[in-house]
């Protein structure tokens, strides 16, 4: 079987289950810093250089280049950032004001002004405050309101570099984009040479131009079990810089063999949002608890708000301009 067959056939639902246990990884992951401070170290990054929220981080990117290449290559340029809108900016406007509801509720001192700041800067995606004043004062990890919205911009910026790929018909010739991957993955394993954001960016765009090189080899890749034990291999003696591409398109094939699971609501952008203020608002209300134990409360207490997100917000969205993910 193909990547092709597999994304073709009832098998491509294990996407939507692989996306909802990586965004349940980096609640898991994040309990370690705020249960105990900023600067904890995170499970898998003693023994990795990346924690286990960085890696399932770089899963998302490599799957994003698959899937979107796909929307991109469908589209013209205006319907496509259209859809791109429809499908992140509903869920995160109301994940903000859920947000800093917790926050103001944890006593922030924010004024009116700084939170309508705050709330413009994180939906606008260019440039996201994590902080406000005083909110969750007492707790290991003070005043960030929600940490993971960073990776959303440069989400965004790896869509329109997509985006213009596909334009100029670079997704059309497989050349090109081994060179893109080439290209890619040199910044990647530089990254830390590059200026600002810059650095931040290479290696989660190398894991999407992995995700966009396999949906241009799709018809050639086959879905060999033997391909994630190689990968696996592979990843250990690389920098995870390089790796996350590899360990992505080994996770992806044991999904895409796996038996077909059962149809769960897409959750998984509503777990990422909204994952750091529940967990926040739990360490407030329970503090001293152990990071594991953080981790399980957090993540059953944040798949509500992502049900409800996905059915009352994000569905219709997509629903009404039947937007792909």
């Amino acid at each position: 079987m193909t990547l092709a067959e597999a994304l073709h056939s009832p098998r491509s639902s294990n996407l939507n289950t692989l996306r909802i246990l990586l965004a349940v990884a980096v609640i898991i992951s994040h309990a370690w810093p705020l249960a105990l401070g900023a600067g904890t170290l995170e499970p898998l990054e003693h023994l990795t250089g990346r924690s286990l929220g960085g890696w399932a981080v770089g899963v998302f990117f490599f799957l994003s280049g698959l899937l979107i290449t796909a929307s991109a290559e469908r589209r013209d340029l205006t319907d496509f950032w259209y859809a791109r809108a429809r499908r992140i900016l509903p869920g995160l406007a109301i994940a903000l004001i859920f947000t800093g509801g917790l926050a103001v509720a944890s006593g922030s001192t924010s004024s009116l002004q700084e939170l309508i700041e705050w709330y413009v800067r994180a939906l606008t995606l260019v440039s996201i405050e994590y902080r406000l004043t005083d909110a969750f004062a007492q707790n290991p990890f003070p005043e960030v309101v929600n940490g993971p919205l960073w990776s959303l911009f440069h989400e965004w910026v790896a869509y329109a570099l997509c985006a213009v790929f596909v334009m100029v018909g670079g997704s059309r010739r497989k050349s090109l984009v081994v060179a893109l991957l080439m290209a890619t993955s040199f910044a990647a394993l530089w990254h830390q040479a590059l200026p600002g954001r810059l650095s931040t960016f290479a290696p989660l765009f190398a894991a999407f131009s992995w995700g966009m090189a396999a949906h241009v080899f799709r018809h050639q890749i086959r879905l060999n079990p033997l391909l994630p034990l190689v990968g696996g291999m592979l990843a250990v003696l690389l920098p995870w810089t390089i790796a996350t591409g590899i360990v992505a398109g080994g996770l992806v094939v044991i999904v895409l063999r796996a038996p077909i699971a059962p149809p769960f609501k897409d959750v998984s952008y509503g777990m990422y949002i909204y994952g750091w203020p529940v967990a926040q608002a739990v360490v407030a209300l329970l503090p001293g608890l152990r990071p594991e134990m953080l981790a399980i409360v957090s993540v059953v207490a944040t798949y509500p708000l992502a049900w409800a997100s996905w059915t009352y917000v994000e569905r219709p969205s997509v629903i009404w301009r039947r937007v792909e993910i």
